[in-house]
């Protein structure tokens, strides 16, 4: 909670400098009358000088959202359980997409950075290699990056060994492409058992499942995806979605970000949905209110 209140206080300072800047105001340029000459050429607008304590302080900023990021995910760490969503006291919901990097996501990400929105990404280790310059885009509009598996399977009957390495590899994967290392573990179907936790919990990765299935990968179309989040969206959600679906980028635009803002609710990461509004309670609180 500290690093958040530094995180808040930074950005107020950071939105005061940028009201105090000149031209920073919103009042109007005063009017001047000048004679007019065959010769009048039009002034050339100079471009906006740095301002190195503002530099300064949003790298400040990014610094302190990181810190508080990475205490709420080793809290979870600890916690040894998986998440299933936030809580109920902030105006927060995660976006997750699952499958990737595929043909889809450049568009799932256009769509983000347009409205500068963040969501987490969990990614196919086998996938990355060939589409590296996808994570890095991923990494750098700020979504969050995680680990699904090398290759889409259950895990649940595999050895210790191999589930480990399924997670390894992929983590392996993303650490080469983006350079940051993933923290965040879904296994493929959501399926896991006591084997499956100790090794992520070994690895030191959190485990996030979902508190709503947008119900993408049983063939819906992109009206019913989007009216099945919609109709069960609360604050606190982790939705699942996958980014190797038309439908699902479609819903995305036309209905779930539109609905998401007429609601007031905002979409973050899940490490900054675990940072701003951790959850509180048991788990089957995150289904309090599914109508699925």
């Amino acid at each position: 909670m500290a690093a958040l209140a530094v995180v808040l206080a930074l950005a107020v300072l950071l939105g005061l400098g940028l009201f105090l800047l000149p031209g920073g105001d919103a009042s109007p340029p005063a009017s001047t009358h000048r004679a007019k000459t065959s010769k009048s050429k039009k002034a050339e607008p100079k471009p906006a000088a740095a301002v190195p304590w503002l530099s300064a302080l949003a790298g400040a900023i990014n610094q302190a959202t990181h810190l508080g990021e990475t205490a709420a995910l080793d809290r979870f760490t600890a916690r040894s359980k998986p998440v299933y969503c936030g809580g109920l006291s902030g105006h927060y919901v995660a976006l997750t997409f699952d499958d990737g990097p595929g043909a889809y996501t450049p568009r799932t990400l256009a769509i983000l950075h347009k409205s500068h929105l963040r969501a987490t990404f969990f990614l196919i280790g086998s996938n990355v290699p060939s589409r590296p310059s996808l994570a890095r885009i991923e990494l750098k509009d700020y979504a969050s990056l995680g680990v699904h598996a090398w290759v889409h399977k259950s895990l649940v009957r595999l050895k210790q060994a191999k589930i480990r390495n399924q997670i390894v590899w992929t983590r392996n994967a993303i650490a080469t492409a983006t350079g940051a290392q993933a923290r965040l573990f879904r296994p493929p179907y959501g399926a896991r058992n006591a084997r499956v936790d100790r090794v992520a919990r070994r690895l030191g990765m959190v485990e996030v499942l979902w508190s709503i299935d947008s119900g993408d990968s049983l063939g819906k179309n992109w009206r019913q995806v989007g009216r099945e989040v919609l109709r069960n969206v609360q604050p606190g959600s982790i939705v699942l979605m996958h980014d190797n679906r038309g439908q699902t980028i479609r819903a995305l635009h036309r209905l779930i970000l539109p609905g998401l803002a007429k609601r007031g609710l905002i979409p973050v990461t899940v490490p900054e949905l675990l940072m701003l509004d951790p959850p509180v309670g048991p788990s089957s609180r995150c289904w309090a209110n599914w109508r699925g």
